[in-house]
């Protein structure tokens, strides 16, 4: 994808389950496909 985002990081306490939110990857307009388990490009929605 060769794309630059910045996003916010959390850390949390030792021995948690990391996760990954929808938001940050929405933002940039990019969804986890769960079948391939790999980032994909959201499809843009044109403006009126």
């Amino acid at each position: 994808m060769r794309e630059i985002a910045a996003g916010r990081i959390v850390f949390g306490e030792p021995n948690v389950e990391p996760s990954l939110g929808g938001t940050p990857l929405e933002f940039v307009s990019i969804m986890v496909d769960p079948t391939t388990r790999t980032l994909q490009r959201l499809p843009a929605i044109p403006l009126k």
